[in-house]
């Protein structure tokens, strides 16, 4: 068990050097009706007095340093008077509430806030001790924060001033301010020797005037800021990372470099490649992260960042003016966007709003940004005169991304930048420039526009300005529009068979607020961009498969959707003689994607269809009980309105025992040598994907593209999983077969593979066969992607299996 203690906290104001001080963990705001065991300790700047023993109001302390006396314990309270002013610092290391009785520090007395000024003190030494994944960025250095929460958990913070302010530019050359000031933070939180940190709350905090590092990303640098770093020893205090954060309803204004940041990880390299696994995300990444409600106000550079998590929620937060450091500095990778993920699975960005974000000087300046994570959403978001435009997705990891129901209003530069990026799905949005604006559709470069694959469907792009370039909707065979309104363009995209110019018909378009209070506006302050009776958007959409199930003012989303953000009535559309799931592959006669056990009753109830549309599951010529589980073989039987029928396959998911690639050696046809990262077909099976199979860069022949596997000894298998190189790049293997054989001197024997294609994606690939005993096996690439005239083939690892197999849904 990891120790538990206050290790340092001092109040009073400090001569400049270094004082090290790391400090306990966790405060948690908790209701007296249900707390069960802790103490008080009150603290006041305006009539405390050191000689009290701070246990009541009337016997308050004066100072913070008192602290340093304490062994802060579940349920214990510190209580700083409203009004007071505090100089210096509270760190707070090796600290544990529960979940029963957490910590908290907060105020008392009155409405105002006590304020704690760091003043550049509370200094801490930082190092991550593993390289960081861009050997540019700092990784180890001193850090002043004003609060630490070191390896301290189950705590609250609330209603507190914030600030830690320094007068170091007074003595910095130019030329050192951007890389040589101190890290500083308002907040900081570090996990490292005490494994999940857990249950941890900011709220209402007015962080302000933080005086941090101009460049430096991953250090704990900027007004919130929580990260991990390696442990002493992991196998024995367990992978650090944090669980149930809460940030809520805190002001952050004017600091350097970053808003809210949570967080970075020692464990970044656990989250290569495009495609993030569940498990490895849960295990190594960050869990229940909620930041809400938030005003971020002139942040030097991004405003809100979550990284390495797995399905965190950013919703109701405002960013106002992000990057102004731009505005005076340039330094290295001089990027920033508003709020933003960073190596998450399944993140959803909603009811947003950022505006401002400084253009000038900013290789990005969008509101919003997918960028190296997987299944990122953004949707019911508002943005507005962004220097970089409304949306970036950014290179080759940003991977399944969806931008919905969404409006931008008035944005700068571009309306959307595909930066080589996988397929990202941008549906049911609104896009609408006015005035003498010259935003373009594309981003102007070339890189930029197109690079990334895209699917556009029922955006409203709308442009009455009159410096609408004009600039040409496909720049490069990428993208695919349909059914889309493009309202005030001399052009459509040729990919677009329904394409509409009419008139959307809104009802005030151009009205959306372009003011702030520091809080979301209520959605009736955008209803300028409902529909009228009449309108061409009306039933004239198409479905998009996974899409939600409400628009952006809450309104149920109908089988035949309206073009824009708004749903303006599915009573009034027809019925349809299709089905749709937001859960399963609907195949032209197949349905794809079934769980195992899956009972008949949660099958049907993942389709939607039209009213009067009757779904049955038959096994042969029999009715299937709603309390059995679907197999394979069965089939939905689908009656229309018109009685027509239509009958589909019904495929449930294989599950594979993947073998370990202890002991298993590779071979190849062609290789590169002599370098590091490209080269043997050892590199395919070494658990390293930042390594790779590459044959010779001079080009092979196409018998000669293909890499074998030795498993060392006899084994069943039906299963080869292709993990391609990661980015779209020479070699991508696109049409295969697998051979395999049980004796080295034997002949290879071709297999039957249920597919021999593959796209050409940076996604785990499969080849699926009946299962066969075999030691050797190889996969030759038939087909690949080149960029070149040259032949190529590439692997970034491989793995082997066979089925496993459950009689009940088999």
């Amino acid at each position: 068990m990891r120790s538990k203690r206050l290790f340092r906290v001092i109040c009073l104001a400090l001569s400049f050097g270094i004082v090290s001080s790391l400090f306990p963990k966790d405060v948690f705001a908790i209701d007296e009706s249900t707390r069960t065991s802790g103490r008080d300790y009150y603290i006041s700047s305006l009539k405390g007095d050191n000689s009290n023993d701070g246990s009541t109001e009337k016997k308050a302390w004066e100072t913070l340093d008192k602290l340093e006396e304490v062994d802060l314990q579940p349920g214990d309270r510190v209580l700083l008077e409203s009004g007071s002013v505090f100089n210096g610092f509270i760190h707070l290391k090796d600290v544990s509430g529960t979940a029963e009785n957490p910590i908290e520090i907060t105020k008392y007395g009155g409405e105002e806030k006590p304020i704690i000024n760091g003043n550049g003190e509370g200094i801490w030494y930082q190092d991550y001790i593993e390289p960081l994944d861009n050997a540019g960025h700092r990784g180890k250095g001193y850090v002043s924060s004003t609060i630490l929460l070191y390896d301290t958990d189950f705590i609250k913070i609330n209603n507190l001033e914030i600030t830690n302010e320094s007068d170091d530019f007074n003595y910095l050359s130019e030329g050192d301010k951007v890389s040589q000031r101190m890290d500083r933070t308002g907040v900081a939180g570090i996990a490292k020797n005490g494994g999940t940190m857990e249950s941890i709350q900011l709220e209402d905090l007015y962080i302000h005037d933080v005086d941090g590092n101009i460049q430096d990303k991953h250090m704990n640098n900027g007004g919130i800021q929580m990260n991990v770093l390696k442990p002493d020893n992991e196998a024995e205090t367990g992978i650090a990372r944090y669980q149930d954060i809460l940030i809520k309803g805190c002001h952050v204004k004017d600091v350097s470099r970053a808003g809210i940041v949570v967080g970075y990880t020692y464990n970044h390299s656990k989250f290569n490649g495009a495609a993030l696994n569940d498990e490895t995300v849960k295990k190594y990444g960050h869990t229940n992260i909620l930041i809400e409600e938030n005003y971020v106000q002139n942040s030097g550079n991004d405003a809100i960042v979550s990284m390495y998590a797995y399905q965190p929620v950013v919703q109701k937060n405002v960013s106002d003016k992000a990057g102004v450091d731009m505005l005076e500095y340039s330094y290295w990778q001089n990027f920033c966007a508003a709020i933003w993920p960073w190596k998450t699975k399944d993140a959803i960005f909603q009811n947003n709003e950022a505006f401002d974000t400084v253009g000038d000087n900013n290789g990005d300046g969008q509101a919003w940004d997918i960028d190296w994570s997987d299944g990122t959403i953004y949707q019911y978001n508002y943005s507005h005169n962004n220097g970089g435009g409304s949306m970036l997705i950014c290179l080759n990891e940003a991977y399944n991304g969806v931008f919905r129901y969404n409006i931008s209003q008035n944005d700068l530069k571009s309306l959307i930048t595909f930066q080589g990026n996988p397929l990202a799905k941008i549906y049911n949005n609104v896009f609408y420039v006015d005035g003498d604006l010259t935003t373009r559709v594309h981003h102007p470069a070339t890189g930029n526009k197109d690079s990334g694959a895209g699917y556009l469907a029922n955006n409203i792009f709308y442009n009455t300005s009159t410096g609408n370039p004009n600039d040409p909707w496909e720049p490069s065979n990428n993208k695919q529009f349909t059914n889309n309104i493009y309202y005030g363009y001399n052009s459509v995209p040729s990919t677009d068979k329904f394409a509409i110019t009419k008139d959307p018909m809104f009802v005030n378009p151009g009205s959306a607020p372009t003011s702030t209070t520091g809080k979301v506006h209520d959605v009736s302050a955008f209803e300028g961009y409902k529909l009228q009776d009449g309108s061409p958007a009306i039933n004239a959409g198409v479905y998009v498969p996974g899409s939600g199930d409400k628009d952006f003012f809450g309104n149920e989303i109908g089988l035949i959707p309206d073009i824009g953000i708004h749903e303006k009535n599915i009573s009034d559309e027809s019925s349809v003689n299709e089905i749709y799931s937001n859960t399963y592959a609907i195949k032209e006669s197949s349905i794809e994607g079934v769980p195992q056990k899956t009972s008949v009753k949660d099958f049907l109830g993942n389709f939607k269809y039209s009213n009067g549309v009757k779904l049955e599951v038959f096994n042969g010529n029999s009715i299937v009980e709603e309390n059995s589980f679907i197999k394979n073989g069965y089939k939905l039987k689908v009656t229309f309105i018109d009685n027509s029928t239509k009958e589909y396959l019904i495929i449930v998911n294989r599950e594979f025992v993947e073998y370990s690639i202890e002991g298993m050696t590779a071979d190849d046809g062609s290789h590169q040598s002599g370098n590091s990262t490209e080269g043997p077909g050892s590199f395919a099976i070494d658990n390293n994907l930042s390594t790779m199979w590459h044959t010779n860069w001079n080009g092979s022949n196409r018998e000669d593209t293909w890499i074998s596997i030795d498993m060392g000894e006899v084994k069943p298998i039906s299963m080869l999983k292709y993990t391609p190189r990661r980015s779209i790049a020479n070699g991508i293997i696109t049409k295969y077969s697998i051979y395999v054989k049980e004796n080295e001197n034997d002949q290879w024997t071709k297999v039957e593979t249920e597919s021999n294609v593959w796209e050409r994606s940076i996604a785990d690939k499969y080849a699926y066969f009946n299962t066969i005993n075999a030691r050797y096996v190889k996969l030759h690439a038939e087909e690949s992607y080149t960029t070149t005239s040259n032949i190529y083939a590439s692997a970034a690892e491989i793995r082997l299996g066979v089925e496993k197999i459950d009689e009940e849904v088999r």
